[in-house]
C-alpha cells in the first residue's frame, strides 16, 4: 500500500477518528454533572458498581475476546482495574462539595502529575516545557481551588488525590494495553471495578433499599453506562489506531472545558475572573505538557 504523504491531508480513517474522540470527551464532560447529581439520591458506591455492570452489559458482543484471557491480562486488568476505581471513587466523594466544572479542570492535572512520576519512579528525563506547564498549573490551581465564597473545601482537595489514582492509570494503562488484547483486558477492568463498588458498597453497609428505580432513573443510568462508559471505550480503542498518541492527548484535554460548559449550561455555574484565569493556565499547562511528545513516543514505562 503506497505511503499517505501529509500533502494529502488527513485520511478519512483519522477524520471520523478525530470526530469519534472529540465525541468522547463531550460524553465525559456531561458525566460530572449527572454524577454529582445522581449521587446526591444513590449511595456511591452502589451507583459505580450499577453503573460499571450496565457497562458490562455493553460488552456482551465482545465476550469471544475472552478466549485471549490468561494470568497475564487478569493481573494487568486487576492492577488497573483497582487504580481506575479508587480514582473514580474519590472524584465521586469530591464532587459532593464541589462543582463539575472545577472538578474536569483537577482532574485534568494528571496529564501533568504522568511525566513526574515516570521521573520518579522510572528515571524518564524531564522537558523543560514540563517544569512551565507544573508552574501555569499550580498557580491555575490555586486560583481556581479559591473560586467562590467558600474557598478551597474537601472536595477540591479530594479531586486532586483523585488525580494522582489516574496519573498511575495513565502510566500503567500505557504499557499494558500494547501488551495484551485491549477488548478481554477492558472487560476484566470493568468486572474489577463494578465488583468493587459493590463489595464496599456491602462492606460499609450502603443504604439503598428506599430507593425508587423509576424508568427516569434507568435511562440515565443505561446513558451513563452504555452510552459514557462502553462506546467511549470502544472510540478511544479504535480512534488510537488511525490517529498519533500526541494528537489523542490534546484532544482529551478538551474534556474539562465540556465540563466547565455543561455545568453553566445546565446548572448555570459562572466562574468569577479569577475561576476562569485559573482553568485557563491550566488548559494551557495541560497542552504543553501533551505537545512536548511526537508521534514516535516509547511506552511511558518499559
Amino acid at each position: 500500500m503506497a505511503e499517505i504523504t501529509p500533502s494529502m491531508g488527513p485520511s478519512k480513517r483519522s477524520i471520523i477518528a478525530i470526530v469519534l474522540l472529540i465525541l468522547t470527551t463531550v460524553l465525559w464532560g456531561t458525566s460530572f454533572i449527572i454524577t454529582k447529581d445522581i449521587t446526591k439520591d444513590v449511595p456511591i458506591f452502589f451507583y459505580i458498581g450499577l453503573r460499571f455492570t450496565i457497562a458490562l452489559v455493553g460488552f456482551i458482543p465482545f465476550f469471544p475476546h475472552l478466549k485471549h484471557l490468561n494470568k497475564k491480562i487478569l493481573l494487568m486488568g486487576l492492577g488497573t482495574g483497582m487504580l481506575y476505581f479508587f480514582g473514580f471513587a474519590i472524584q465521586t466523594i469530591g464532587l459532593q462539595t464541589t462543582t463539575p466544572g472545577k472538578t474536569g479542570f483537577i482532574t485534568g492535572l494528571s496529564v501533568i502529575i504522568v511525566p513526574f512520576i515516570a521521573w520518579i519512579g522510572f528515571k524518564k528525563p524531564l522537558n523543560k516545557r514540563i517544569w512551565v506547564a507544573v508552574v501555569l498549573s499550580v498557580v491555575g490551581m490555586a486560583l481556581l481551588l479559591i473560586e467562590g465564597e467558600s474557598g478551597i473545601i474537601i472536595g477540591d482537595l479530594l479531586v486532586i488525590i483523585c488525580a494522582f489514582f489516574w496519573a498511575f492509570y495513565i502510566i500503567y494503562n500505557d504499557k499494558f494495553v500494547r501488551l495484551v488484547d485491549i477488548y478481554s483486558y477492558s472487560i476484566i477492568q470493568i468486572v474489577v471495578i463494578c465488583c468493587t463498588g459493590f463489595i464496599f458498597s456491602f462492606v460499609i453497609q450502603e443504604s439503598y433499599g428506599s430507593l425508587s428505580f423509576s424508568p427516569a432513573f434507568w435511562y440515565v443510568m443505561i446513558y451513563m453506562g452504555i452510552v459514557v462508559m462502553t462506546l467511549s471505550i470502544l472510540f478511544q480503542n479504535w480512534s488510537q489506531q488511525h490517529i498519533s498518541a500526541t494528537q489523542t492527548a490534546i484532544i482529551f484535554s478538551l474534556e474539562p472545558v465540556f465540563a466547565v460548559l455543561f455545568d453553566f449550561l445546565i446548572r448555570g455555574v459562572i466562574l468569577s475572573i479569577f475561576g476562569w484565569f485559573g482553568c485557563s493556565l491550566i488548559f494551557i499547562a495541560i497542552i504543553i505538557t501533551v505537545i512536548k511528545n511526537n508521534d514516535n513516543n516509547e511506552n511511558i514505562i518499559e
